[in-house]
């Protein structure tokens, strides 16, 4: 990972999602407190894509089995400040 930096990784990921969200023609506001996993359009096929950008940006491997936009436990779609958590933690820990 480029760095561990919460800003960093939020940024890429806001980045990230704004590019696919411009791809797709949605006209939607994309910042920390937006959740991707919500955006009408944004299916999660669109954000497993948008994953491996996330990967190559930051050089940080995302298992297979994680998924950063969703919580198994709360069953809800995470923020993008969420996500960031999620994978720094990910990172972090190697799962």
């Amino acid at each position: 990972m480029i760095k561990i930096d919460h800003a960093a990784v939020e940024d890429e990921i806001i980045k990230a999602v704004k590019e696919f969200s411009n791809k797709l023609n949605l006209e939607v506001v994309v910042d920390s407190d937006c959740s991707p996993g919500n955006i009408i359009g944004m299916s999660s096929q669109v954000l497993i894509t948008v994953m491996g950008k996330i990967e190559e940006a930051l050089d940080v491997s995302i298992p297979d089995t994680c998924y950063i936009f969703h919580d198994k436990v709360t069953k809800r779609q995470l923020t993008i400040k969420e996500a960031a958590d999620k994978l720094i933690k990910i990172a972090k820990d190697g799962k």
